[in-house]
């Protein structure tokens, strides 16, 4: 993995409260975008971006691989408070549970 691949999801995941790392044709993708979506959260505290624009994608997936402990390779990768919060599943399961609005205000 490139240096400069982690350095940017470092800055990436240091510089939003909310970071979303995702795919842009992902169901999966699709649906954590519009549960987040539901939660009015500004620019300045969670992002989105698609890694799939990205020459170095694979690159990115292998250090989630490493920084996630986990052995997927799926998006979306969601990033809270500069910790690995999970991907759909987690997020879905803090959505319905009414946990997830506590986590993001």
């Amino acid at each position: 993995m490139s240096g400069l691949t982690k350095a940017y999801v470092d800055k990436k995941i240091q510089a939003r409260r909310i970071m979303m790392f995702a795919k842009a044709n992902d169901p999966d993708s699709d649906k954590a975008k519009q549960i987040l979506e539901q939660y009015s959260l500004s620019k300045n505290i969670y992002e989105v971006v698609d890694i799939e624009k990205r020459q170095d994608c694979i690159q990115l997936e292998n250090y989630f691989q490493y920084i996630c402990y986990t052995d997927r390779r799926h998006s979306p990768y969601i990033f809270i408070d500069q910790l690995y919060f999970g991907s759909l599943f987690e997020l879905n399961i803090c959505h319905k549970d009414g946990t997830l609005k506590k986590l993001v205000s």
